[in-house]
């Protein structure tokens, strides 16, 4: 029985790995300057580069509260799946000190990202997330963080790299810590866990589709991103510090 888990588990990382795969090249079709902050040919642009760690932290904030959410649904969907997500999303609730600090080198401090307001993009994402949570579940929840954490996997450290180049060590101590987090907790491989549990009683199709609309809807954020990039207007940290 534990043989025939790890083989359902193990076959499902291999397609979701997949088609992250192609997820991760239907992005950049879509938004050539997604992967600005890991190109490590091109000069660092600040202004996107603050601002991104800004939505990281408002975003954690808004999927903590379906997190929360989602457990509740999961509690009552498989009770050992929910006793993984609640270590989970326990750790992820804290993750917003560390990107905080190092907004504060930035000049930023924490009511300084509470009066920032969000990218529409991610409130419409968030939205998207409660609104699935009520039709299919708690998977949906389930689902955001497994894009989150493939793409952490993939990008993350080259990401804290090119940013400790750009500024110094001081600048990314708890980007880096989050980093080690994800490595040392294997959240990734977490979360298949979950999904493959609840998959025992859902159409398997459902978490490909779930993972297709959050790359639309990261789109969509780096989008906006870039478009809030070009504006003619003072630096974040420029604009606090007057």
């Amino acid at each position: 029985m534990v043989q025939n888990e790890q083989m359902k588990e193990s076959k499902l990382e291999r397609s979701i790995d997949i088609f992250l795969q192609a997820e991760a090249s239907r992005l950049l079709e879509m938004i050539p300057s997604a992967n600005h902050l890991s190109n490590m040919a091109q000069s660092l642009n600040e202004r996107y580069y603050i601002r991104h760690r800004i939505e990281t932290v408002k975003r954690i904030w808004f999927t903590s509260r379906t997190d929360a959410i989602s457990l509740a649904e999961m509690i009552l969907e498989d009770y050992e799946a929910a006793r993984w997500w609640s270590k989970y999303i326990h750790q992820e609730l804290n993750h917003d000190l560390l990107y905080l600090r190092d907004l504060q080198c930035h000049g930023l401090s924490q009511t300084d990202i509470k009066n920032t307001p969000p990218f529409i993009s991610t409130l419409v994402m968030v939205d998207y997330i409660e609104t699935e949570i009520k039709r299919v579940g708690s998977i949906a929840a389930v689902a955001y963080s497994i894009w989150v954490e493939w793409n952490s996997d993939k990008i993350s450290g080259t990401v804290v790299t090119r940013a400790q180049n750009h500024y110094s060590a001081a600048f990314i101590k708890g980007s880096k810590a989050h980093v080690h987090i994800d490595i040392n907790e294997d959240h990734y491989r977490v979360m298949l866990r979950v999904v493959n549990k609840l998959l025992q009683s859902k159409d398997s199709n459902i978490i490909f589709v779930l993972l297709y609309n959050f790359t639309n809807l990261f789109a969509n954020y780096f989008t906006e991103l870039q478009e809030y990039t070009k504006k003619d207007c003072p630096s974040f940290a420029a604009s606090h510090q007057a």
